[in-house]
């Protein structure tokens, strides 16, 4: 008896300290009503895409991390980005230092009376790959402006070679377009657009889109480039069975780092003559989605939905059937290899590749 005594007022002295040790992080914790703040499970993480900092808001005594009127907001290096409404968790590729703040709309506008601020460490020894961005361009033969926007688009392809694949989304804007997919619908409504032309990049939702302007969207393409680098390399096998009129996809994915992925296939087509509001006689329609693979926007799934081995290939194989009107001869292939910074919440894409139908694209890196 004596000795359960005695193991008891042990267990309870570590019951109690261990409650006085944790005490100071509660009292933290008691924010006042009617204030928001913002607190960090860590403040340092590897730059590597996958460690990540976990951020609890707190709106007086109501936690609303999760919130859809929740918005983290964050400075790097002088430029301003945020996640995605509801999102708390957050990773990156890009080393640096990152300055958090939570903004909430309850009631009005608040802002949280604190910040944070998260280092993001290098990783030495990973593969550089070449980084290729995805330029989403939302158009219409119905739409005036819309062949500025595809001129300009050419621009940044001379001025970024091999950088910019462009990927045009056609849709009924002001009248009938032949070349309109159910993909852009869903794109439009999840964008939030309101009008056309419409930009956007890496699939990453912006307010208003990127800048129209050759500038300002190379400005645009850098920056991207800067804050959100690739930590995977993408290869592309495809073979098309002419008699059947089938079109067989291999993807390839490797990664420097065990993150999960997703990935999107788009099957393009150039070289279309149709009419377009805005252009004198014909008009020649180049980029054009005429297919995409996944049944969403969201992308499909890869590795069974588990992170993928550092340096370790996964192949996935994709089949789909031409429509009638469909030049295979003018056609390609362009897969995307998505990844997550905010736990899931949305997917960007990290890399890309494009090659011919019937062609191939192996990996690319930096020299």
């Amino acid at each position: 008896m004596k000795n359960f005594k005695i193991y008891m007022l042990a267990l309870l002295s570590v019951i109690f300290s261990a409650i006085s040790c944790t005490e100071p992080d509660k009292q933290d914790e008691l924010v006042p009503e009617g204030v928001l703040k913002i607190f960090a499970d860590k403040t340092s993480i590897a730059a590597d895409g996958v460690d990540c900092v976990t951020f609890r808001v707190m709106f007086g005594s109501k936690d609303v991390s999760n919130e859809k009127t929740m918005k983290i907001v964050y400075t790097v290096s002088g430029k301003n980005a945020e996640m995605s409404a509801g999102a708390n968790t957050f990773s990156t590729s890009a080393p640096g230092e990152y300055v958090f703040k939570a903004t909430l709309y309850s009631g009005g506008n608040h802002t949280s009376e604190n910040e944070i601020k998260v280092t993001a460490a290098e990783v030495a020894g990973q593969k550089s790959y070449f980084q290729k961005v995805i330029g989403e361009q939302f158009t219409s033969v119905g739409c005036v402006n819309c062949p500025s926007l595809s001129h300009n688009i050419k621009e940044v392809q001379t001025q970024m070679p091999g950088v910019l694949i462009p990927l045009s989304f056609h849709m009924d804007y002001n009248m009938a377009d032949p070349m309109t997919i159910e993909a852009t619908g869903l794109f439009y409504k999840a964008y939030g657009m309101s009008g056309l032309p419409y930009f956007n990049i890496n699939m990453r939702k912006q307010e208003g889109g990127v800048s129209r302007e050759p500038a300002g969207m190379i400005s645009a393409i850098e920056d991207e480039l800067e804050m959100y680098p690739a930590t995977c390399g993408v290869a592309i096998e495809t073979s098309y069975d002419s008699a059947a009129g089938k079109v067989t996809v291999t993807s390839k994915i490797t990664s420097n780092v065990a993150a999960r992925h997703k990935y999107h296939i788009f099957l393009l087509e150039d070289g279309i003559s149709a009419t377009q509001s805005g252009a004198n006689g014909e008009y020649i329609h180049n980029n054009v989605v005429r297919k995409m693979f996944a049944p969403d926007i969201t992308g499909m799934n890869i590795n069974k939905k588990n992170p993928f081995t550092p340096g370790v290939e996964v192949t996935a194989v994709n089949s789909v059937e031409l429509e009638k009107g469909w030049n295979p001869d003018n056609m390609r292939v362009v897969v995307i290899a998505m990844t997550t910074a905010d736990g899931g919440v949305t997917f960007n894409c990290n890399n890309a590749n494009e090659c011919s139908l019937g062609g191939s694209a192996d990996y690319i890196l930096n020299k």
